[in-house]
């Protein structure tokens, strides 16, 4: 048994940009090649196609476009129901689990933009100034046009609530100031 065990399998692959030797890297999004000259030199090139989602579970329905049964899909952007037959159809359901705006409210950091609703990653919504990146504000739940008792700040999110007093905190990064309001009967 004269060869080793194991042995060095790794093709030498240069970088296009500069010639230095590519390596194998592990990102938060998988693993990708990226130049050894780094940061010298930026090149990334991925290993596997990224925009690609994994199949969870076939459902009874069918695509109404096509009649194909409908998949739940793991994306980018977190779960949602789709056509099996993609990328020859590209039906996909949209769910509204957005709220409808009920009031603008302007963003505190800027004073510029507004605080609109956006779907995060995972499919959580959350809300931004609609000016970024010029301004990136956000909050992770809805916020509140409620004046808040210590600093005087307007917008505070709401943080329990039960019959008959709802508990807000503010949303001042330098007061964080937590206070009950009673509900007001409808």
């Amino acid at each position: 048994m004269s060869e080793p065990l194991f042995q060095h399998t790794k093709t030498e692959e240069c970088c296009p940009q500069c010639g230095s030797p590519l390596q194998i890297k592990q990102g938060k999004k998988g693993k990708f090649l990226g130049c050894s000259a780094y940061p010298a030199c930026d090149y990334l090139k991925p290993l596997s196609n990224q925009s690609e989602s994994r199949i969870i579970k076939q459902l009874d329905e069918c695509c109404p476009q096509c009649g194909h049964p409908l998949l739940i899909r793991q994306g980018n952007f977190g779960m949602f129901i789709g056509c099996g037959n993609y990328p020859q159809c590209h039906f996909i359901v949209h769910e509204d689990e957005q709220p409808p705006a009920e009031e603008s409210v302007a963003c505190p950091e800027c004073g510029k933009g507004e605080l609109i609703s956006r779907r995060g990653r995972q499919g959580k919504y959350f809300y931004a100034c609609n000016r970024y990146p010029h301004c990136k504000f956000t909050l992770p739940g809805k916020p509140y046009l409620q004046d808040c008792p210590q600093c005087g700040g307007h917008i505070c999110l709401l943080k329990k609530e039960n019959e008959t007093y709802r508990t807000f905190l503010c949303v001042n990064k330098s007061c964080r100031h937590q206070f009950d309001r009673k509900k007001e009967k409808t």
